[in-house]
């Protein structure tokens, strides 16, 4: 438990982090903010906060910057919120009225929007139809060498050949699809996935349910609207050429709609928050993530995010995620009345 005066210091090493992406010095605290305490008890303050996970320091020599921990708290309890002033509104609210009346145009204004508004990636995700498997069938190949041959529930016929530990004949092939047909005829993408996790007595059957997964996820793709990337990547964390190019190839529609959560994944009205480790795929651990849904309650249309690097201005980025979410949602609503 972090007394008052710790909490405050720490708040305001986060924001100032926020703001200028150099490590916070004890002098630069006392200066900026006109704290009556002196350096020295802000340094030992910050020592404190060091020993229990909210900071850390670079080098020796320089100041302190936010860790996961520290953000976490610092969005949960101590940032404030920036509000969407009505000015504001004003302005988004008559872009989306200029707009033809068509979802296609809505989802990619709410991307371009919103990235302006917060100078990182904006994505607006509208997922198709998840697909689930029917059956699937083994075939004998030569060896260990089988043909995985799975039907989905619209038609849809995927093959991919894999390697079994050991040769099974017809029959023996047969009788593995039959038994894992019980068990995943009817499943989508998710559900035969966790099924794999837990058939850990059996690799071959572990192989087949992963396989089947991915062949259920071939064309299950999310139609995703993206914009801001070009914001995102001026800021000081992609300095390197090395880390630009990485951020590039990751920042792609296929890549961030399976990134981010399905709206039936986010509760409506919620906006959640991921940092940096807190999200599943690992290439977003040097990122932040601010999400909600939009749509009807009980079938959420879409998912809606802003993504940059976890030094984000969290207090600014999440009101207007939130707003631009309730706005598709009076706008969907509106058209389905």
């Amino acid at each position: 438990m972090l007394t008052g005066r710790r909490a405050e210091i720490l708040g305001l090493v986060v924001s100032e982090y926020i703001d200028t992406a150099a490590p916070v010095s004890s002098r630069a605290l006392v200066d900026r903010h006109h704290l009556q305490v002196s350096t020295a008890t802000i340094r030992n303050e910050l020592a404190r906060l060091e020993e229990d996970g909210y900071i850390a320091q670079p080098h020796t020599s320089a100041g302190r910057v936010p860790l996961e921990r520290g953000y976490r708290l610092y969005v949960q309890e101590l940032m404030a919120e920036q509000p969407v002033g009505t000015d504001e509104q004003r302005t988004i609210a008559h872009q989306f009225h200029q707009a033809p009346a068509r979802p296609e145009e809505w989802f990619s204004l709410a991307a371009h929007v919103l990235a302006s508004a917060v100078d990182n990636v904006a994505v607006i995700v509208r997922p198709r139809t998840q697909s689930v498997v029917r059956h699937l069938q083994l075939v004998e190949l030569q060896g260990e060498t089988v043909l995985l041959v799975a039907v989905m529930d619209d038609g849809r016929v995927e093959q991919r050949v894999l390697q079994l530990s050991q040769a099974e004949d017809r029959s023996a092939l047969a009788e593995r699809a039959e038994r894992l047909n019980q068990r995943i005829g009817g499943s989508d993408a998710t559900t035969v996935r966790s099924l794999a996790h837990e058939e850990q007595a059996d690799i071959d059957d572990v192989r087949v349910l992963r396989a089947t997964a991915e062949l259920i996820e071939a064309r299950t793709a999310a139609e995703a609207y993206i914009e801001g990337v070009r914001s995102a990547l001026e800021q000081p964390e992609f300095s390197s050429v090395d880390r630009m190019l990485e951020a590039v190839r990751h920042l792609q529609a296929y890549e961030l709609a399976r990134a981010l959560p399905l709206p039936r994944e986010i509760d409506p009205g919620v906006t959640r928050v991921m940092i940096g480790t807190e999200n599943a795929d690992d290439w977003m651990h040097d990122w932040s993530v601010v999400v909600s849904s939009f749509g009807e309650p009980s079938a959420p249309a879409g998912t809606i995010a802003v993504l940059g690097p976890t030094r984000m201005r969290y207090g600014y980025t999440i009101p207007r995620v939130r707003y631009v979410a309730s706005l598709m949602n009076r706008l969907l609503h509106g058209r389905n009345r």
